[in-house]
């Protein structure tokens, strides 16, 4: 009976293509599918047993593409844990790897090189990040005349599979404040970028023989740094620049280096999101990278007050600490930008007021509270003619996605609508096709102050929709209740249902909330002005000699 199963862990891709997947090569069995939130949030502890409960037929991993399989030798060797006869990596276009205990035999010889490789790697990067964590340098900046400031951009991270969603809606916005503001700039990536600004120098990753994905981010560091370092040769520049991530010391390495000043931009701590969001392996690895870039960088910058405030508990000196909010740009992000078009493919009419959400299926953007809150709206069956007018427009992807789908099933294709994933340059069309703009984020899990910034936040209020948004600290501060916005208890699904059926009965209201808040926007949060306030703090860092705060210290 066991035999007539197949389990199916979906991790990237569209739910029909895995759905047609099997039923095409497994038409004879029961399909089971294995929720990847529980899986994740149980650790590799949790992970492990649930895999021993599995007995069947095939246990299978579905991604869009196989390309995309980030440990593909761990999914060979997981034949070990579950019961079934064959373990299967499938994607979308039909591509199929299958395996059996018997392929482990061949596979030993090459997961045990693999298996050493990645013990030096993590013996190395400890010594070196313990090394470089404990011992300050110095180094002398090259001047460069502010006129041709440059920039030298680093995107160290050849497994990120996003497309969209916060992270790359900063990436494009500062890089877009750069070109406003005359700078010059270049691009190394370890993924292609949609960026056509400014030259993009791909860094892949090139190692083959490993089991961790950990192992294989640690050694891209050194890769990473070192070919930068060669390309940099004769070339002047005001300093580095990298986003914060799991695992990620390159921006330090190549400091040192190539003897240039190195930004760091910090979102939050990978450390705390592993405690509270999304568990992680290697903790100690994790842990040193994130002190060593906070300990090495000239400057941090950080996106909220409550970052600020946690980076000086933590010792970091107060010169060295930039606070930039996230921006937006007002041409792309405009009233008039598409949305009738998108209405249209969408079969929305006109007299249909449009409540839209833009961003992750996470926990703290709060889809579950707006999951709750369209409930209450949707079943309360009102006589209201503009709450009967209400359709929900769901734009992007995440850990919460296919549990929300699941729980508004009865309304999907008709009140509620999922457009899945959105190619950026798409988004502003999809806000304008919107009347009002929710964003129901929710407390951090351990009462810490919200320390978000988020980037739909400001494109929202540059398309002069009506928002709704929680009423949280760096929220908080730059919307004001009533004036360029809906202001609610962060959590409270009845105030949130009640804030969707107010302006949805008040069009006058959402209109004037929603020109403020683009006039608010283009007054303060731009990503030009975003992209300044950090080369205003190069240029005073130039033609000096520095230590590691330097770059902080104000004229």
């Amino acid at each position: 009976m066991d035999r007539d199963h197949v389990y199916l862990l979906l991790l990237s891709g569209r739910q029909e293509d895995a759905d047609n997947f099997v039923a095409t090569h497994y038409p004879e069995c029961e399909c089971i599918q294995l929720p990847p939130r529980e899986l994740r949030e149980g650790g590799w502890r949790g992970q492990i047993k649930a895999f021993r409960r599995l007995r069947g037929k095939a246990f299978i991993f579905f991604r869009e593409s196989l390309s995309y399989v980030q440990e593909p030798q761990l999914a060979l060797w997981s034949a070990l844990l579950h019961r079934c006869r064959f373990t299967v990596l499938a994607d979308s276009a039909g591509r199929t790897q299958v395996s059996t205990r018997w392929t482990l035999i061949r596979a030993l010889p090459q997961s045990m090189v693999s298996g050493f490789c990645d013990l030096l790697t993590f013996a190395l990067s400890w010594c070196l990040m313990r090394l470089l964590r404990t011992k300050p340098h110095s180094l002398r900046v090259h001047g460069v005349p502010a006129p041709d400031l440059s920039l030298i951009y680093l995107y160290p991270y050849p497994l990120d599979l996003t497309l969209a969603g916060g992270a790359l809606s900063h990436v494009k916005g500062f890089l877009g404040g750069l070109v406003a503001n005359c700078a010059r700039c270049e691009i190394f990536s370890g993924k292609p970028l949609p960026v056509k600004e400014f030259p993009v120098h791909l860094v892949p990753a090139k190692r083959r023989l490993f089991l961790f994905r950990e192992s294989k981010l640690l050694s891209y560091n050194f890769r990473f740094a070192l070919t930068v370092c060669r390309r940099l040769r004769g070339c002047q520049a005001g300093a580095l620049y990298q986003r914060h991530g799991r695992f990620v010391f390159a921006g330090v390495l190549l400091s040192v280096f190539s003897r240039l000043p190195f930004i760091l931009e910090y979102n939050g701590s990978e450390d705390w999101f592993a405690d509270h969001w999304d568990p992680a392996r290697f903790r100690t690895w994790l842990r040193l990278g994130e002190e060593v870039s906070l300990a090495r960088a000239h400057l941090i910058v950080v996106v909220s007050e409550a970052l600020r405030q946690e980076l000086l508990q933590r010792g970091v000196s107060e010169e060295r600490i930039l606070l930039n909010p996230n921006g937006v740009d007002p041409v792309k992000f405009q009233p008039g930008h598409g949305g009738e078009q998108v209405r249209q493919q969408l079969g929305i009419s006109h007299a249909d007021i449009v409540v839209s959400f833009v961003g992750t299926f996470h926990y703290f953007h709060g889809t579950k509270v707006l999951e709750q809150a369209i409930l209450l709206i949707l079943q309360s069956a009102t006589a209201e003619a503009n709450v009967q007018r209400l359709r929900f427009l769901l734009v992007g992807e995440g850990l919460l996605q296919r549990e929300m789908r699941e729980q508004l099933q009865p309304y999907v294709g008709k009140q509620v609508l999922f457009a899945g994933l959105v190619p950026h340059a798409q988004i502003a069309s999809y806000l304008d096709a919107a009347d009002i703009l929710v964003s129901p984020h929710v407390p951090m899990p351990d009462g810490r102050p919200f320390i978000g910034s988020p980037t739909k936040l400001f494109e929202y209020m540059a398309m002069a929709k009506g928002i709704i948004a929680s009423n949280l600290d760096q929220l908080s501060s730059v919307l004001n209740h009533g004036s360029n916005a809906w202001l609610i208890e962060p959590g409270n699904v009845s105030e949130l249902a009640s804030a969707i059926v107010l302006l949805a009965q008040d069009p006058d209201l959402r209109n004037r909330m929603g020109q403020n808040a683009r006039a608010s926007a283009l007054a303060k949060h731009t990503w030009q002005q975003n992209a300044e306030r950090v080369l205003a703090r190069v240029r005073i860092g130039t033609a000096c000699e520095v230590t590691a705060g330097a770059l902080g210290r104000t004229a």
